[in-house]
């Protein structure tokens, strides 16, 4: 990342990246304690090899909307056959809004004319 905001944005990235994996070590006791086993593929990122400002929030936005689906496909799935599942579901979606409306208003920040 460059520009003159770098460092801020940065430390937001780098604590996110944390965040994901501790969803992931979460999703995988899950799974484990529901005698499954993890899968131990990395999903592809796309790249575009900009590393403006806005072009990475943009990236970091799209990543945050794709997971709110990927958690609101495992509700819809698990809906009345689990409460904990349920609630699992519920609270990932809860924490990858917010970090999207985040991402959003740190867009802004960087241009204000930009709608997302």
């Amino acid at each position: 990342m460059i520009g003159p905001y770098r460092q801020p944005i940065v430390q937001f990235l780098q604590e996110q990246a944390t965040e994901s994996l501790q969803h992931a070590l979460e999703a995988g006791e899950l799974i484990t304690g529901l005698d499954g086993h993890p899968s131990q593929k990395i999903a592809e990122i796309e790249e575009s090899n900009d590393h403006s400002v806005t072009q990475i929030l943009s990236e970091s936005l799209d990543h945050e909307q794709h997971a709110v689906s990927l958690y609101q496909s495992l509700l819809d799935e698990v809906s009345d056959a689990s409460v904990m599942l349920e609630e699992y579901a519920r609270g990932k979606i809860s924490a990858e809004e917010q970090h999207a409306l985040e991402v959003k208003k740190m867009l802004k920040d960087y241009s204000p004319a930009l709608q997302v």
